[in-house]
This record gives structure tokens, C-alpha cells and sequence, in this order.
């Protein structure tokens, strides 16, 4: 399998959405919760119009509640996959869906960014795939393990990103007729409703 960086492009790459459940949010404390589920939100709905295929996980074993309610319904024809097994990668299902897919560019971010994203980073790394870990819809319990995780993930060749800065490159350009529903599904995040509302008056 090809490991070498190349352009992000929805017919080579595949999302995974780890675990954006309440229990787990409330305890992010490098990012906001709010603006976390905002990103993943507004990422969901962009994915599904570029057509990449994405994976939502869940695990209701912790108490962590399920999956947010405005993920679910930004994705409601993605099965939520409940599992035990912390690295996703390590769960049959997930890993049987990503090696039927045939993608190689594995997108990935979840709570919390040094156990839910970070496994399965460093796994899919040792698999050969290419990996980008989404840094702005993960998060972590301190500034300071965020950056050992960090540390950690680019130590094992994982390319943090942003989930714009995804969006963007699989668009690749502002004529194509996706780009007006992406711009849309990213105005929740933006707060563009609000910032045009007020620059209007």
C-alpha cells in the first residue's frame, strides 16, 4: 500500500467519526464541546455531499450516551457501530468496511484525541494506510496531553489536519456544482447565518 502523502480526494479517502457522544464531550477541555459538535456536524453534512464514505462509532457500554443527536441526524442512514474494543481499527467490523472500501487515505477524529483517535491512527499507520487525524473535532482533557498525543501521532506519521482544510482540498475547486451545498454545510461552524445577519443591518 502506497504510505506516501498525496491529495485528499473523496474517491480515495474514507471518514471515520469516533464516539461524538455526551458523556465524552462534556469532558473536552481544549476545545469547546459546542464548537466540537458544530465541526463534526457541519463536516457530516459536507462528507455526505461530497459522497465519502464515513463511519459513525458509539460505545454505550461506558454510559457515555449515544451518538449527539444532531450527528444522527446529519447522518441518518450511517449505522452507529457500538463496540467494545477501544482502537477502532481492531474492531472486525470497522476493519472488514475499510479494507472492502478499498481507499487507502483514512480520515479520522473523535473523543478523546489521545485514546479514540489516536489508536487507530498509529494502528492504520502500522497497516500501511495513509492517515490524517482531524484535530478540531477531537479533543482532549488538557493542553498538555493533547500535545504528548500530538507528539505521538506525527512521531508515527499521521498528518493532523482540519476538518476545512479536508473539505477544501476534496472540493479542489469553487466552480464545481458541490461547492455552493459545502459552503452551505459549513456556515453552522462558520457562524456565517449570524455574522451576515449582523453585517446586513
Amino acid at each position: 500500500m502506497n504510505t506516501k502523502p498525496s491529495k485528499l480526494t473523496a474517491d480515495n479517502s474514507l471518514v471515520i467519526l469516533i464516539d461524538h457522544q455526551p458523556g465524552l464531550l462534556m469532558n473536552c477541555k481544549t476545545i469547546e464541546p459546542l464548537t466540537i459538535r458544530n465541526n463534526v456536524v457541519a463536516f457530516a453534512n459536507a462528507l455526505k455531499v461530497l459522497k465519502v464514505p464515513t463511519i459513525v462509532t458509539m460505545q454505550s457500554l461506558g454510559g457515555f450516551g449515544p451518538v449527539t443527536k444532531e450527528l444522527a441526524e446529519a447522518l441518518p442512514d450511517v449505522e452507529h457501530v457500538d463496540r467494545t474494543i477501544i482502537d477502532v481499527w481492531q474492531e472486525p467490523r470497522i476493519k472488514k468496511i475499510i479494507e472492502d472500501s478499498g481507499k487507502d487515505h483514512i480520515i479520522l477524529g473523535g473523543i478523546t484525541l489521545e485514546v479514540c483517535a489516536m489508536f487507530p491512527s498509529l494502528s492504520l499507520r502500522e497497516a500501511g494506510y495513509q492517515v490524517y487525524t482531524v484535530m478540531d473535532i477531537s479533543g482532549s482533557q488538557s493542553a498538555e496531553i493533547e500535545q504528548w498525543a500530538l507528539a505521538r501521532l506525527v512521531q508515527a506519521g499521521a498528518i493532523p489536519v482540519s476538518f476545512t482544510a479536508v473539505l477544501m482540498e476534496m472540493l479542489a475547486d469553487n466552480s464545481r456544482p458541490e461547492a455552493g451545498p459545502v459552503y452551505g454545510a459549513l456556515s453552522a461552524s462558520w457562524g456565517l447565518p449570524t455574522f451576515l445577519a449582523e453585517y446586513n443591518k
